[in-house]
C-alpha cells in the first residue's frame, strides 16, 4: 500500500467517525479577535479538567492562540448550523460580524449562544504533522441551553438521534 493511498483511505475513515462542532477562538496582543469551526478536539482528563486541540499550523487561529495563551471552545447546538457556516463562509477578519460574542476572561472571544463554552489557558503544545497538538487547562466552564449537538460527519452537518 502506497503512503498516499494510506492517507487517502484514513481521511475516509475519519470522515466515517461523527464529532461535535465546535467555535474555537482567541484573541491576539491587541485585542483582534481570531477563530475557526473545529471537530478535532476532545475531552483529555477530569482531573485536572484538561482537553485536547488538534489546529492545522497554517489556520489563521493558531499563532494567536499560541501567544495569547488563552483560548475559548464554544460548543454549537444543531439549530447553530447556519451560524457556523456563515463563520466559516467569512474572511477571518469578518468572522466576528456573524457571531453573537462577548470578551470573556483574558480578553478572549465568548460565543453567548453556545450551548457550553469552554474557557482554557494553554498547558502543552507541540507540533505533530501538518497540526499542532494543543493541551487546553480548563479554567472556567458556561452551561447554554442544553439541546441537540451540532454534528460534523462526512461533510454533513447533523444533529443525534439517540436510542431511547
Amino acid at each position: 500500500m502506497t503512503a498516499e493511498t494510506t492517507e487517502v483511505l484514513f481521511k475516509g475513515a475519519m470522515r466515517r467517525l461523527a464529532s461535535g462542532v465546535a467555535l474555537v477562538t482567541t484573541a491576539d496582543a491587541q485585542g483582534a479577535p481570531f477563530g475557526i469551526a473545529m471537530t478535532a478536539f476532545m475531552s483529555l482528563s477530569m482531573d485536572p479538567p484538561a482537553l485536547l486541540l488538534a489546529i492545522n499550523q497554517t489556520a489563521s487561529l493558531c499563532s494567536p492562540l499560541l501567544e495569547r495563551g488563552h483560548f475559548a471552545v464554544n460548543i454549537l447546538a444543531r439549530d447553530q448550523r447556519g451560524l457556523c457556516q456563515a463563520f466559516v463562509a467569512a474572511p477571518p477578519a469578518d468572522r466576528f460580524g456573524v457571531l453573537d460574542w462577548s470578551a470573556g476572561p483574558h480578553g478572549i472571544p465568548v460565543v453567548q449562544s453556545a450551548t457550553a463554552n469552554i474557557l482554557c489557558g494553554v498547558g502543552e503544545a507541540r507540533p505533530m504533522g501538518t497540526h499542532m497538538v494543543v493541551q487546553g487547562l480548563v479554567e472556567q466552564v458556561m452551561l447554554g441551553e442544553s439541546g441537540n449537538p451540532l454534528i460534523y460527519l462526512d461533510g454533513r452537518y447533523g444533529g443525534a438521534v439517540f436510542d431511547e
